[in-house]
């Protein structure tokens, strides 16, 4: 593998994955020569314990290396990927507006890494979604409004920290805006400057109490030429809203691997680019759709050239790295002087604070399951890229409740069923969804809607449950939900 084995100071700055839950030769060989640590994904961790396995044997081989992983909770966990978030959505979080209930969430959710063995959480979500098309952010979101993001993600930081934890506040400065998915293209947000800063950075005051900070793929083009995550402008940017000395925590970039920037610039340069923008750690991406070590090498090889021709100057590249290994270190210490419960008791707190707050978020409009046969047909068609595509839970939640329930096949499973209900996401802005939707409302024009997205998505129906967000926990408060209004 060219160069992976030997320039400490260019793997000082990655960030990479890779395959399986065993820790693969190659990462194990990277680590001992200088790389400051992993992302974890779903693959990695399908189960708690495996996760708890996987971050033991990445410290058995490094003990200053960071662990770090996507656990929002709600619709975009790792731990849960298989089974579903036992946490509500952030979305959900507020619509209850409890901050106290906020913090504790993040508690629960920080004892639940720490029980894993994990080090830095990429969370929390600070985007303001005022795009109700948005297809990526949504209910990641805590919503719409820049004081309640702030004030719930400020919450949740401090649960996270409060368990020994890390937080990254993520997407910087703000993917709330856009209707294009940076996973499949470069989002543009053409709003002028002032707008842009009163909806959308003010989240972003809470950098100083933030760990690391994830930049985004995105255009803004009222602020600066090219994509936030590689461009100097956000740095600039996000030293001027930290206020005082500026940022000094790490700035990690977006999963390179996103068309958004590695169609154009390319893998290579954008990690190049990456570096000259200011970041501390290059996250390379997922190894489930490229290969693990290739991306590797491919990232490695083109810094090192970059160096090596002096557009990136090597005094440089070793101080940043020197920086990046230093607070990492101060995570990894944190990590350890406070202690983690046993995995059961992170898990049932998880799951008891998880349907509290999912059950206050849940809201009902002429809406109940009063008996008979239930029939659910899922609506929604585009694929999340950043929660992956997770089947609806309905119909197995409400066999177990002892409802004869199936999930539709055909049209004419509608005819005859009892209670039809149609799971949406966006069905006002995805074509594909609307008509599906729209057959089934011909069809069975007493269906409910169960509405899993934002509520400005929402269709306009007169049966509905906004249910805001797609983990288990927010599936089973509907069902919950549901059938508490056919009993009343």
């Amino acid at each position: 593998m060219t160069g992976v084995d030997r320039d400490a100071d260019v793997l000082g700055l990655l960030l990479p994955s890779f395959e399986g839950t065993t820790v693969p030769g190659y990462i194990e060989r990277a680590l001992g020569g200088g790389l400051p640590g992993v992302i974890l994904f779903g693959h990695n961790t399908p189960d708690p314990a495996t996760c708890r396995e996987v971050a033991g044997a990445v410290h058995e081989i490094a003990p200053d290396a960071l662990v770090t992983l996507d656990e929002e909770g709600g619709d975009v966990s790792r731990l849960q990927a298989s089974t579903g978030s036992d946490l509500p959505s952030a979305w959900a979080l507020g619509v209850v507006d409890d901050t106290s209930l906020t913090r504790r969430t993040g508690r629960a959710l920080g004892d639940l890494l720490a029980a894993c063995d994990v080090d830095l959480d990429l969370a929390p979500v600070l985007d303001v979604s005022t795009d109700p098309r948005n297809p990526v952010i949504g209910t990641r979101a805590f919503g719409a409004d820049p004081d309640l993001v702030t004030r719930h993600g400020r919450a949740i930081a401090t649960g996270l920290r409060e368990a020994g934890v890390g937080s990254c506040g993520k997407h910087f400065p703000g993917h709330g805006a856009t209707h294009v998915d940076s996973h499949t293209a470069l989002p543009i947000v053409d709003l002028p400057e002032d707008v842009f800063r009163a909806q959308h950075l003010e989240p972003w005051e809470l950098a100083p109490w933030l760990d690391a900070v994830m930049t985004a793929h995105i255009l803004v083009p009222a602020l600066g030429e090219g994509p936030a995550s590689i461009s100097s402008w956000s740095r600039r940017l996000l030293d001027e809203v930290a206020g005082n000395w500026g940022f000094r925590g790490l700035v990690i970039t977006d999963a390179l691997d996103m068309a958004a920037v590695s169609e154009d610039p390319g893998y290579g340069e954008a990690a190049v680019r990456a570096i000259e923008a200011g970041a501390h750690l290059l996250c390379l991406g997922t190894a489930i759709r490229r290969d693990g070590e290739a991306m590797l090498a491919e990232a490695h090889d083109a810094v090192l050239a970059a160096v090596e021709s002096g557009r990136i100057p090597r005094e440089m590249l070793r101080r940043r790295a020197e920086e990046t290994r230093e607070r990492v270190r101060t995570l990894r210490v944190r990590r350890a002087t406070v202690g983690a419960p046993e995995l059961p008791e992170a898990l049932g707190a998880l799951a008891r604070i998880g349907a509290d707050g999912a059950r206050r978020a849940i809201g009902l409009r002429r809406a109940a399951i009063t008996g008979g046969s239930v029939i659910v047909v899922d609506a929604r068609a585009g694929h999340d890229f950043a929660a992956g595509t997770r089947r609806s839970l309905l119909a197995g939640l409400l066999r177990e409740r002892g409802y004869i329930a199936e999930d539709a096949r055909y049209p004419a499973d509608l005819d005859g069923a009892g209670t039809v209900l149609v799971l949406t996401r966006l069905p006002r802005s995805d074509p594909e969804e609307r008509e599906a939707l729209a057959s089934v409302l011909a069809r069975r024009p007493d269906a409910i809607v169960v509405h899993l997205g934002v509520p400005d998505a929402a269709p306009d129906h007169p049966r509905r449950v906004q249910v805001s967000g797609r983990g288990r926990a927010m599936q089973v408060a509907a069902v919950d939900a549901l059938i508490a209004a056919g009993h009343g």
